[in-house]
């Protein structure tokens, strides 16, 4: 399916759809060393795991509402995730559906209703990941989460931005001194100065504004191509944007035949693939019928954009040396 068909275009981007639909996909990860698309099913409970050269999927259960998985450095079968409000470590060999689950860290237990959300790891493995407000069908509890970076030396998750609604996308100028961020609940791609030696964050401020800029839906995840370009997909707006962070201006938006559109990554073996997550939660069977793609992970080529490989979490320092964190022994299998 070309999606400039319905414009008139003999060119454009090139849509697949690559896997079967779950209920929330989100947080799609590439995986360069096995060549493979990790992504979560949040209301499912699960992480999965596609590989474009079979076609197949595998999964597994993590027990609870899953924000983010994060494959971790020096290791191709572990994981962090944020798993409601626990920051776990996943050992999953991608094909079982059994995995094992151990719990590292856990926030905001004056909040039983909030859970992690969006999450990414920087350049030196550290990794970043928020929590969203407590959700219901009138939507989310504002200014109820908070944005957290893992710090490998005290092996404890640091609050870094308080006050948040839903905590989202993240990304990196490839110099390593601008982190940009998404809390959709104030409709913005902003950015912060970033120290890379030491993850301080400061001077936030907007990038892209999808209201004043009439993009319909709101920003949710996101990722950064080689020429700096960032690429957003719109939750509720059928499309991914292309926005230049240096100028504040919208370059490029590809409508998609879903409208809840959740994540994208770029991935394949020259990564310029890019994976859209999508999500069918709460849609009636008259949309669906009308959206029989929304749950799917897509894959869109075509673009002539390539991103940068994936960065892998590294863990608390204490966990490389051997059984010298008791922590890990109070583990659970799925």
């Amino acid at each position: 399916m070309t999606l400039s068909d319905a414009y008139g275009l003999s060119k454009g981007p090139l849509l697949q759809q690559v896997t079967q639909p779950v209920i929330h996909g989100e947080g799609p990860h590439w995986d360069a060393r096995k060549q493979v698309l990790y992504f979560i099913d949040t209301t499912g409970k699960s992480a999965h795991k596609y590989d474009p050269h079979t076609g197949q999927t595998a999964y597994t259960s993590l027990g609870d509402a899953v924000g983010v998985m994060v494959p971790v450095e020096g290791s191709l079968d572990e994981f962090v995730a944020g798993v409601g409000r626990d920051l776990v470590l996943v050992q999953w060999d991608g094909n079982s559906t059994q995995s094992r689950s151990t719990v590292l860290d856990s926030v905001e237990p004056d909040k039983p209703g909030n859970r992690f959300n969006d999450g990414k790891a920087d350049a030196k493995g550290r990794l970043w990941i928020g929590t969203i407000g407590y959700e219901d069908a009138s939507g989310v509890r504002p200014n109820e989460g908070n944005l957290y970076d893992y710090s490998s030396e005290t092996c404890k998750l640091r609050t870094s931005v308080t006050g948040i609604t839903t905590s989202n996308g993240i990304a990196w100028s490839r110099d390593n001194r601008h982190m940009y961020y998404i809390d959709t609940g104030t409709s913005r791609i902003d950015v912060f100065d970033y120290d890379i030696a030491t993850g301080h964050i400061s001077n936030r401020r907007p990038v892209f504004d999808l209201k004043a800029n009439n993009v319909p839906g709101y920003p949710d995840g996101m990722t950064i191509d080689t020429e700096g370009y960032l690429w957003v997909a719109c939750y509720l707006g059928s499309r991914v944007i292309k926005v230049d962070p240096r100028d504040g201006r919208l370059k490029l938006s590809i409508h998609l035949p879903v409208e809840k559109v959740t994540s994208v990554m770029f991935g394949g073996a020259n990564l310029d693939i890019l994976y859209v997550t999508t999500s069918r939660r709460d849609l009636s069977p008259a949309q669906l019928t009308l959206q029989p793609m929304a749950g799917s992970v897509l894959a869109v080529t075509r673009l002539g954009s390539k991103g940068w490989p994936a960065n892998r979490a590294v863990l608390c320092n204490k966990y490389y040396e051997q059984g010298s964190n008791p922590s890990l022994t109070n583990s659970q299998t799925y």
